[in-house]
């Protein structure tokens, strides 16, 4: 092969033209509308502005105006602002190891501008309180800008028209209007819980998707942002770990959702979408929650500025921290604090699906007038559907006698305590239904004894290895050629589970003793789930409590409780006060409720008693 030999005069590296450069950071900065969203905003809480407002059209292509009451500039502040590496927020090489403001890179506004028609109106605001001469710049493709005198105000306007108007590829990548409007109002929904003291209101073709009054509590602003209904099923906890402050609000595990979109993590008042985070969160609800569901939560993570390095993401989503498992154990720590302050509650959405379940297809049942004669057909919903066949139902007793010892029965006292009342009967040899002062409750078995085994192998693991009891007879185990390898290599990673396996051979085990709290179980199936865990989970501290979780979760499963047993009344009786004495009894392991409780006033309003 030849080779063409060049002149040595000739070069073949240049600099690229400041338009082109800026165009290529917009890459990284711009990935789509909301991201210029999120520049723009962050520029005006890092001016201090009180209120923030966003207008845009067509999913943000069209138009995307932003415009705040902040600081503002001055016309060469402005002029410099559109100039790459140009940024109020770091002064030297130093300053990058401490950032507490929103913004910091100086490349979002030239980046911005060279992919669009842009417009900047400003004006100081200076300390005395009085405004300066304001001043009008536009500029199109991010060439230079035109600048004209305006009127004096109070803070920016930024406008962004035909966004990618000279880049058509990076239009095509765009989603469609409704996905790019919901990805801006998810973005400025998360601002907005960052900043409860701003006000923000979002415009979208003329109709407003969300307006936060300025001034307002965290409280307030989440009931604003997330809702009424993640309120009630909430808890706050504040954890402080080794330097790290986690202020959370976490809601119940039972009122989970289907992705990590309710998951909000604020790092020294910054928005951040971490994975690392988001792994923390999830591991604090691990054995409380659906394998593939998430929870819904809103974290405030206050720690050095120091320890924590912004400057990884061109579009400052990501961190690194110096010190990644501390922030971890942080908000674990302070996840699962304040689940075990809710152990006992469910979420109302339990109740409500169930009584929406009750009300089966009739809509207009309690617009119905009730009358004593009868109609020809059944109604919606009757007490025979609830408890199904006579034949179905269980040691019913009679709630008179149930409350013959006057016991202050009600579901979840002030003070935190559980009570489930008297149970009255079995329904289908699976559910037990109990009745309190305010209502009814209903009780999976099977879900409620499976917690309850499970914490109590909890229990006995904290105190130190399981005991472990020997065979009378070893059980044969002939497992596959790479478990036996891994065997040979590992036994003794099961010794602190309570087993003791010898070899008998390259590929042939016997285990000869096995968990006392399990010794009724196969031990060959045991020991071969466990030893699946082990070599899935790794060895580390972490991966141990995964294999615990998922292993005696598995084993309080199988040796619970099972839907279809028979429950004599005295038996039904003991599972309701075991309950209220278990930790996380609100779930089982695998998240599913153990119990669904209905009060009077439900139960009057599913009969049509009240409007």
């Amino acid at each position: 092969m030849n080779i063409p030999v060049l002149p040595m005069a000739e070069t073949f590296i240049h600099i690229l033209p400041a338009l082109v450069a800026n165009q290529i950071a917009a890459g990284e900065v711009v990935e789509r509308p909301a991201s210029i969203v999120k520049e723009l905003v962050e520029n005006s809480l890092d001016a201090a502005a009180s209120h923030i407002r966003v207008r845009i059209e067509e999913a943000g292509k069209k138009l995307i105006e932003v415009d705040d009451d902040g600081s503002g500039m001055g016309k060469s502040d402005a002029l410099l602002s559109l100039k790459r590496h140009a940024t109020s927020k770091i002064a030297s090489a130093d300053d990058l190891h401490a950032i507490a403001s929103h913004g910091f890179r100086g490349e979002a506004l030239p980046s911005i501008a060279s992919v669009c028609r842009f417009e900047m109106l400003t004006a100081r605001f200076d300390a005395t309180g009085g405004m300066n001469e304001g001043v009008l710049l536009s500029t199109e493709g991010g060439n230079v800008p035109d600048v004209a005198p305006a009127a004096p105000r109070k803070g920016t306007r930024i406008r962004i028209r035909d966004l990618f108007f000279n880049t058509p590829a990076r239009q095509r990548f765009l989603r469609t209007e409704r996905t790019e409007e919901a990805v801006i109002l998810e973005t400025l929904r998360a601002l907005a819980l960052a900043n409860p003291s701003v006000g923000f209101s979002l415009e979208c073709g003329g109709k407003k998707r969300l307006d936060a009054s300025a001034g307002q509590s965290r409280e307030a602003r989440i009931t604003a942002i997330m809702g009424a209904d993640f309120m009630r099923n909430q808890r706050a906890h504040t954890e402080s770990f080794d330097g790290v402050l986690v202020s959370g609000f976490f809601a119940l595990p039972t009122h989970h959702h289907r992705d990590a979109g309710r998951m909000y993590f604020f790092i020294n008042g910054r928005v951040v979408r971490d994975k690392q985070l988001i792994s923390a969160l999830k591991a604090g609800y691990r054995d409380v929650l659906f394998h593939d569901r998430f929870p819904q939560a809103v974290l405030w993570i206050e720690m050095d500025p120091a320890e924590v390095d912004v400057n990884v993401h061109p579009a400052k989503r990501e961190v690194r921290f110096r010190q990644p498992q501390l922030v971890r154990g942080a908000v674990v720590n302070c996840a699962r604090a304040a689940i075990e302050g809710m152990s006992m509650q469910v979420s109302d959405a339990t109740t409500r699906q169930a009584l929406e379940s009750m009300r089966g297809d009739s809509s207009a049942m309690k617009n119905r007038s009730f009358s004593s004669q009868p109609t020809g057909r059944p109604d919606a919903f009757t007490l025979q559907q609830l408890f199904s066949a006579p034949s179905q139902v269980n040691s019913v007793r009679e709630p008179q006698a149930a409350y013959a010892g006057g016991a202050d029965h009600t579901s979840v006292a002030d003070d935190g305590a559980l009570h489930l009342g008297t149970a009255l009967a079995q329904i289908h040899r699976c559910y037990i239904v109990a009745q309190s002062d305010d209502g009814i409750v209903l009780i999976d078995q099977h879900a409620a004894a499976e917690r309850i085994t499970y914490e109590e192998f909890k229990r006995n693991l904290e105190k130190g290895p399981l005991a472990c009891q020997a065979l009378l007879t070893p059980a044969d185990w002939q497992p596959d050629a790479a478990t036996s390898a891994w065997l040979h290599e590992h036994a003794e990673a099961l010794t602190p589970f309570g087993f003791e396996i010898e070899a008998q051979g390259e590929e042939r085990f016997s285990v000869c003793a096995v968990p006392a709290l399990l010794a009724a179980e196969s031990p060959v199936e045991m020991a071969a789930e466990l030893v699946a865990s082990l070599r899935s989970a790794g060895a580390g501290a972490e991966g141990r409590g995964r294999i615990l979780e998922r292993w005696l979760g598995n084993r309080a499963c199988k040796g619970s409780i099972k839907a279809g047993r028979l429950l004599k009344a005295e038996e039904q009786e003991a599972l309701l006060r075991e309950m209220e004495r278990t930790p996380n009894i609100a779930q089982c392991n695998h998240g599913r409720p153990t119990y669904i409780r209905l009060s009077l006033m439900e139960l009057d309003s599913l009969f049509g008693r009240r409007g």
